[in-house]
């Protein structure tokens, strides 16, 4: 690997750190409910939120899996189905950072602003995902996006959820 291709994937790395970081904050201030009832399902059972996102990885994934590799036409629809999915997540996921930031200022006892506490809750968990080689991959990623996935599910089918606003 030389100079080039490392600059290349450095580049790569903090573009796709910055754009999950705007994507989330994004989300937090145009659907500030469903963020707020996304984190307000990961406090109150973020077991529950696990396992309905497990589940529906497994299905949604699949179908949309075997979607991929049937044909143009059903290739479409798999296409359709893995964008919901990925959708989805990123709502959850918003609700997952908004949850870690604040847990993070109640920590340092510090009085921060929404936007900081949104900020620091996605670098916290982009660098958990990304930066533990294997277990980052393996274990923490694929479990923090099921849970933020089970958590908008939660949250979507819970509307009436008391957010203390």
């Amino acid at each position: 690997m030389n100079a080039g291709e490392i600059l290349t994937l450095l580049f790569f790395a903090m573009t796709a750190i910055v754009g999950l970081l705007a994507l989330l904050v994004f989300l937090a201030a145009v659907m500030p409910r469903v963020t707020a009832r996304s984190k307000m399902a990961i406090i109150e059972s973020p077991r529950r939120a696990f396992f309905v996102g497990l589940a529906n990885y497994i299905f949604v994934g699949g179908i949309s899996l075997l979607l991929l590799n049937a044909g143009d036409i059903l290739a479409v629809l798999g296409a359709v189905f893995f964008a919901v999915l990925f959708t989805v997540t990123m709502l959850g996921l918003a609700g997952v950072a908004l949850h870690t930031g604040e847990r993070l200022a109640e920590l340092r006892r510090m009085e921060l602003s929404p936007f900081k506490q949104m900020v620091w809750g996605t670098l916290t968990v982009e660098l958990a995902m990304v930066m533990f080689p294997v277990f980052g991959w393996v274990v923490v990623a694929p479990a923090v996006m099921m849970t933020a996935f089970g958590a908008a599910v939660v949250a979507w089918r819970n509307r009436k959820m008391d957010i203390g606003e």
